[in-house]
């Protein structure tokens, strides 16, 4: 027996998220599906955490167990043989039997690209903004949200408490970038989050009312769309 660690880049436009879905095209599926072709009976795989449709990963993190005796090397390529080119296995290893991609997590990484200029050749990684972002309240909301905190009123449908333990917001001519760290983020958490720092930085709401927000005393902006949303890394 072996216990597998993948990781994964895939670009999420075409699909329905990572969680597998009857009739629907998913990260989690197309991966079990090359798998079943690979040694003829369904494996279950777990990821890291479930991306939403359209959001994208270079480095999503799945493990699961096998019984044949396979290389590493072997098994990476013969997933990348089965799988369509947006999806693309960059590392498989052999894990300690307790490993759980999802349960051994410590932290997850996520960058949101948002473009200062619109174009046909971004539109699938970028949220356009037209307006003129002030970055300096935005970073003045971010110390609002750092720390353990309840962001139920910036998720969907999930609820609790998580660590947030990094924003860090850069730009350069073309480009604003937004990182966050955290021990877990609720569903759209992350969206919620950049919605909110947007509506900040185009003067819809101020630094001051992040706190209201959170507390669910204030409504909470609309969530950024989900293809600006990468998930770059997860902490072991």
């Amino acid at each position: 027996m072996q216990n597998i660690k993948i990781i994964v880049e895939y670009d999420g436009t075409d699909f329905h998220g990572w969680q597998v879905q009857p009739e629907k095209r998913t990260v989690q599926g197309e991966l079990e599906k090359a798998l079943k072709t690979i040694f003829n009976k369904k494996i279950r795989i777990n990821g890291s955490g479930r991306t939403d449709a359209g959001v994208h990963a270079l480095g999503q993190v799945a493990s699961f167990v096998i019984l044949e005796k396979i290389s590493p090397r072997e098994l990476k390529n013969a997933i990348n043989g089965n799988v369509l080119q947006d999806i693309l296995v960059k590392q498989c290893k052999i894990v300690p039997e307790d490993f759980n991609a999802r349960f051994s997590a410590l932290s997850r990484i996520y960058k949101y690209q948002i473009a200062k200029e619109k174009s046909v050749f971004n539109k699938r990684y970028f949220f356009h903004v037209a307006a003129e972002l002030d970055l300096k309240k935005m970073r003045k909301a971010c110390k609002e949200l750092i720390g353990e905190k309840d962001f139920s009123n910036l998720a969907t449908k999930d609820k609790g408490k998580c660590y947030l333990k990094k924003i860090k917001i850069s730009e350069n001519e073309d480009y604003i970038l937004i990182e966050l760290e955290a021990n877990r983020f609720l569903r759209r958490m992350v969206r919620g989050i950049v919605g909110l720092l947007t509506a900040v930085g185009k003067g819809e709401i101020t630094p001051s009312d992040t706190k209201k927000v959170l507390s669910g005393t204030k409504k909470r902006p609309p969530v950024a769309p989900p293809h600006g949303l990468f998930l770059i890394k997860v902490k072991y």
